[in-house]
């Protein structure tokens, strides 16, 4: 998957938004609590955050794996620079590569886009009938907000007012797509397992 059409895109992706949490007053060294994400008013997802120090903080929030829920908890860095007009900006390092960024993307680990492999909804107009994006396309239309990586589509709930053979032919449909996705996501989730070893060994030491 080396070309950009070929990529997910961020859209697809809950984003943590470092400057999101600075307006917020969030990073003061101390501060516990959890951050949410919402849709129509209400909350799709949330995850717990301790503030250890002005240069990092803590990530708390679980994950389905092969539809096991799995505990996560580990520390990412902050970095601060100064603004033209005064004051600081904070940066997030990311966990697997350690590039200053603002944004990270949830995955099994909270990780830059470039890591993820994700280019932005505009840059990929060609990518449409990509299984991926079909993927979203079909779970979407189905009434679900889960990524095939999360929700396989046998646990799919059939939409109120849809008729079963309709639900049938869209759960099989799917069921196909998916499986082409998860072949194209396999070599990609390979390299990022990779790259979130190297990053846990690192911030072991730390």
């Amino acid at each position: 998957m080396s070309r950009d059409k070929e990529k997910d895109a961020t859209e697809d992706y809950r984003a943590l938004d470092v400057r999101a949490l600075h307006r917020a007053g969030v990073l003061v060294p101390g501060w516990l609590g959890s951050w949410q994400w919402t849709r129509r008013g209400a909350v799709v997802a949330t995850i717990g955050i301790e503030v250890e120090s002005r240069d990092r903080v803590r990530l708390r929030y679980k994950v389905t794996i092969r539809g096991e829920r799995e505990a996560k908890d580990y520390p990412v860095p902050i970095t601060w620079t100064p603004c033209h007009l005064g004051g600081e900006r904070p940066w997030f390092l990311c966990p697997c590569c350690g590039r200053r960024v603002a944004k990270l993307y949830a995955h099994r680990m909270f990780a830059c886009r470039q890591c993820l492999r994700l280019n932005y909804r505009s840059q990929q107009a060609s990518k449409r009938d990509a299984p991926c994006d079909r993927s979203w396309t079909l779970r979407r239309a189905l009434g679900c907000d889960e990524g095939f990586l999360s929700l396989p589509a046998e646990f799919i709930r059939k939409p109120k007012g849809m008729h079963w053979r309709t639900f049938e032919r869209k759960i099989e449909q799917l069921k196909r797509v998916d499986a082409r996705a998860l072949d194209e996501a396999r070599a990609m989730l390979a390299s990022i397992e990779r790259d979130v070893k190297v990053a846990g060994e690192a911030l072991s030491r730390c």
